[in-house]
């Protein structure tokens, strides 16, 4: 496949084919998954040129918007391992990009979720949205509040003991009000959660 070339020119227009291949919907994604080049796309992440790189991300947060046994075999591919290493990359554009692509994994199930907590990638998530660019945040808040969604109780408290609902709350400061409901919607996650697991243990 020409994928596997190393030359720089035909790598960024193969990689970019392929974010548009498979950003056209479910139909595609199992289409682009049977021909063997996540290890690939996984590999290319780290390519020192970021023209290769960010349509590899993006051809990542494309495929993992699918089901969840879609997500799992780009997580089996290594890909979190990948996005792991350049989330606090230079380029402000690559740190978008993973973000956007951890967003799609995290609202995945509390397993998915789980991994990305074992790999310290809900720390650094938290950390960006703290931390980082403004436009990066806007990214980040998805990320940190999609992880809300699917989780356990168990995973709650951990999340509660790494901060994420400082980040959540440091994010209202922000006036678009897309964000602001990301972020309130994350809070809203976490409360309903306490709240439950204390009447459960009220009525036990």
């Amino acid at each position: 496949m020409l994928i596997e070339n190393d030359v720089d020119d035909i790598l960024i227009d193969v990689c970019w084919a392929m974010s548009y291949l498979s950003d056209g919907g479910e139909d595609r994604i199992p289409l682009i998954m049977e021909t063997g080049v996540m290890p690939r796309l996984v590999q290319l992440l780290q390519h020192p040129n970021i023209a290769v790189s960010v349509p590899c991300l993006r051809s990542i947060g494309n495929i993992v918007t699918g089901t969840d046994d879609q997500t799992q075999a780009v997580i089996n591919s290594g890909a979190l391992d990948a996005l792991n290493n350049i989330i606090y990359h230079k380029k402000k554009t690559v740190r978008k990009e993973v973000c956007w692509s951890l967003s799609n994994i995290t609202a995945g199930n509390a397993q998915q979720i789980q991994v990305c907590m074992d790999l310290g990638l809900i720390d650094k998530l938290i950390n960006v949205l703290m931390n980082d660019d403004q436009e990066i945040k806007k990214e980040a808040v998805w990320a940190v509040s999609n992880c809300t969604a699917g989780a356990t109780f168990e995973q709650f408290v951990q999340l509660v003991s790494k901060g994420i609902l400082q980040a959540l709350t440091s994010v209202l400061r922000m006036k678009e009000a897309r964000i602001l409901a990301v972020a309130l919607e994350g809070i809203e996650n976490i409360l309903k959660s306490g709240k439950a697991h204390f009447m459960q243990v009220r009525l036990s």
